[in-house]
């Protein structure tokens, strides 16, 4: 089997996620990494209609982060859900969505969420 991942990595992306009414207010910054694989069951052909299109995928996100939600993994589901429905012969998808300086007397750092799903039978 020829397996074909296509990834985001480090996206910034601004928002208003989090339970406290201060990061409702203030926003912060996000990153996010994606991953989602796929059998390679013909040639592209240079051909980007035979590919999964990152700049899709991208917009999926981009779409996602706009809606303030509490958790971390509201956002996660809501773009797999997404991914999922675009690319329905997914094998594997990957999500890790982040906050810088999240509000827990950090001096910086980030706090993370992995999402993981996967169709292969294990």
């Amino acid at each position: 089997m020829r397996i074909y991942r296509v990834c985001l990595e480090d996206v910034r992306l601004f928002g208003y996620h989090g339970l406290f009414s201060e990061e409702r207010i203030l926003g912060n910054w996000f990153f996010l990494n994606l991953s989602i694989s796929k059998e390679i069951t013909s040639e592209f052909g240079d051909n980007i209609d035979r590919t999964m299109d990152y700049g899709q995928l991208y917009a999926i996100c981009v779409e996602i982060m706009r809606d303030p939600v509490d958790l971390l993994e509201t956002l996660c589901e809501k773009i797999a859900t997404r991914c999922k429905h675009l690319h329905p012969d997914f094998l594997e998808l990957e999500i890790k969505i982040g906050k810088e300086h999240p509000p827990m007397g950090m001096m910086g750092g980030r706090s993370s969420v992995v999402w993981r799903e996967s169709s292969l039978i294990e």
